[in-house]
């Protein structure tokens, strides 16, 4: 479970290559609001600060990789829109999303499509993001 994720033309970047401003860890998916900020705050550093960020789902998060399952989450005012919208949104600016292997193995959930553009990872990669990170915050 713990071995590197690869990808198509993938490589085993350093510690250096992968360093980022900041690494979100979401690990909830039942409540809006708790699905939903994390998202806000990722947008908000890459959008309005320049910031590198990665937007890990672990635990119960991995659900929030399903588009079936973020487009019903609507976290209501001040957020806008549902948590599909909002994800695709980050990812276009430049945030990384990434979902727990193992944890979408455990919720049966490894042979579901998955959002554009979220990668699928192991522990070990967010080990890596984490080397050298300003910051990681953790929603769990």
């Amino acid at each position: 479970f713990w071995q590197r994720e690869k990808s198509s033309g993938d490589t085993m970047a350093s510690a250096e290559e992968k360093k980022l401003d900041l690494v979100i860890v979401q690990g909830r998916s039942k409540d809006a609001e708790r699905a939903t900020i994390p998202f806000s705050l990722a947008g908000a550093s890459a959008t309005k600060h320049g910031k590198s960020v990665q937007v890990v789902l672990m635990f119960d998060g991995a659900n929030l990789a399903i588009p079936e399952t973020s487009e019903k989450i609507v976290a209501g005012k001040p957020f806008d829109g549902n948590l599909l919208e909002r994800i695709q949104n980050v990812i276009k600016a430049g945030v990384k999303v990434a979902v727990c292997k193992p944890c979408l193995m455990k919720r049966g959930l490894l042979d579901k499509k998955l959002i554009d553009g979220i990668e699928i990872i192991s522990g070990l990669n967010l080990l890596q993001y984490t080397y050298g990170t300003e910051k990681v915050l953790s929603f769990t």
